[in-house]
């Protein structure tokens, strides 16, 4: 319709248009639009470009359906015979945590803890013996080897493509120089010294050279290497993570497939088989989509009412079997302080809480069937993937990989915030034996010297953002442990499928 045609519409009853609806109406204004603005006007007898906008935006959104999941009456989940063994680790719950102002002071207590927690990881891998002070560098003889500990506070590459690296502890700084060379063990040395990010804690061994360390190795505090834990109860452990209730792209369809899944609607005995034996259900953060959580985002809410997503979530938890225990933490798009570590999600909007539903911090360690969980949200992965070369959003476990062998789930400071308390909690302090992390919306799955790593990937389609930036998700897809066999099976609720 043209200009003239969409006037003589409204004039017939009445409505004037401001010049701006009149321009952006023109070649989208047909009859159905032109009548749903004129019902949903209610009195209003001028119309703007602003109006329309917005009626438009609201029939785009889809209303949630109702939750609806029904239990199978032939279902006999053999978890349901086993107890419960859950221990939730001491710092499960940051929320009386945080005593800091935030002064300057507070950031060098937190590197302080950092420096002298991850020095200590180092010297049990590579022994405290033979450690140099970094103040009797410069009395050293050329040559000599030397072993140093410290944080990274710059890397930079030299115009001869060498890496220079700047480390720094309580006793001292030390310029550190890795060689770019096709020489063992100058080159491993070098791609090690590559992949370096700042304020994370190493250890340099090289040969003293006046006035600097030529590197002949970088060490990370690393994990030890041991057998994936088994046990001889027939149960599982479910993973979920990014559902974002209350997103128009949240997948609820699939979601409830998998709710009846859990309550014994299984394709064939082998399904019924596998999901009777999960007794454990961990949910990563991004539960709910949020409010103001980016830009527009309310164009993409179905659900603007914050109390409202926890609402639909509890719903859907009262779904899931009563045998099974619910470990939930939180993510950026939920609604506790945006820093890390997060504190627990408030009761007051998860007000219902049968016993089974447990709240831990972000991150968090859970001890499940003896098995040292350690759940983390995974905001950190961007600043992974974009600080070291060959990391993507394809593989989210490769990334996951990196932030434990640094033992430290967040090393670069600034690329998320941290508040700056007198511990870093963000160490990974215990060896887990399993690692939990979501965040990046695509599945992946590593074996990492016996710790077993997941992301759970997500529950929410594509969004558009994701689209303009080219990336991908695996949504829907359901990652169980098997804690007898250590296998992991997974179970896409997109074909409903099951593999190993």
């Amino acid at each position: 319709m043209n200009d003239e045609e969409i006037v003589k519409f409204f004039e017939k009853e009445e409505v004037l248009l401001s010049p701006e609806a009149v321009e952006f109406l023109k070649g989208k204004g047909d009859d159905s639009l032109l009548k749903k603005i004129l019902e949903k006007r209610g009195q209003e007898v001028f119309i703007s470009k602003e109006f329309i906008e917005e009626l438009i935006e609201e029939e785009k959104k889809i209303p949630l359906p109702a939750v609806e999941v029904k239990r199978a009456s032939d279902f006999k989940p053999i978890a349901k015979e086993y107890s419960a063994d859950l221990k939730l680790m001491e710092d499960c719950d940051v929320s009386g945590r945080c005593n800091c102002g935030g002064s300057v002071e507070d950031f060098v207590n937190l590197f302080r803890d950092r420096l002298k927690r991850t020095r200590r990881m180092l010297e049990m891998r590579v022994g405290a013996t033979g450690m140099s002070n970094m103040t009797e560098l410069g009395g050293f003889a050329k040559g000599r080897e030397v072993r140093i500990i410290g944080m990274v506070t710059s890397k930079i590459v030299t115009k001869n493509g060498h890496i220079l690296i700047e480390l720094e502890s309580e006793e001292g700084v030390a310029k550190v120089l890795a060689l770019k060379s096709e020489r063992e063990p100058e080159r491993s040395c070098f791609e090690k010294a590559n992949s370096l990010l700042l304020d994370e804690v190493i250890a340099v061994d090289g040969r003293a050279s006046e006035p600097f360390v030529m590197a002949t190795d970088v060490i990370w505090p690393d994990l030890p290497i041991r057998n994936v834990r088994v046990i001889d109860r027939d149960l599982c452990i479910a993973f979920l993570s990014d559902l974002h209730i209350g997103s128009r792209f949240f997948l609820q369809e699939h979601f409830q497939k998998m709710l009846g899944w859990l309550n014994g609607e299984a394709g064939g005995e082998n399904g019924k088989e596998l999901v009777g034996r999960i007794k454990y259900l961990i949910i990563a953060g991004d539960l709910v989509d949020g409010i103001g959580i980016y830009p527009e985002q309310e164009k993409e809410l179905v659900m603007k009412d914050i109390y409202e997503q926890y609402d639909m979530l509890l719903k859907f938890i009262s779904s899931i079997p009563d045998y099974v225990e619910v470990i939930i933490s939180p993510g950026n798009h939920d609604a506790v302080r945006r820093a890390e570590p997060q504190p627990s999600i408030s009761k007051e909007l998860l007000k219902a809480n049968d016993g089974r539903m447990h709240l831990i911090g972000n991150p968090s360690f859970v001890e499940i069937e003896g098995f040292k969980t350690l759940v983390y949200h995974g905001t950190s992965l961007d600043s992974i993937i974009a600080g070291i070369s060959g990391m993507s959003y394809q593989h989210p476990e490769k990334p996951m990989v990196e932030l434990l062998k640094r033992r430290n789930l967040s090393p670069i400071y600034g690329e998320n915030p941290i508040v700056p308390e007198s511990r870093d909690y963000m160490l990974i302090e215990e060896v887990p034996n399993i690692v939990h992390m979501g965040h990046v919306h695509k599945n992946g799955y590593e074996n990492y010297k016996g710790t077993v790593v997941i992301n759970s990937g997500t529950w929410q389609d594509q969004t558009d953002f994701q689209i303009r930036q080219g990336h991908t998700p695996s949504p829907c897809v359901l990652p169980i442990l098997d804690l007898r066999s250590g296998r992991i099976n997974v179970v896409n609720f997109l074909k409903r499928e099951a593999v190993g």
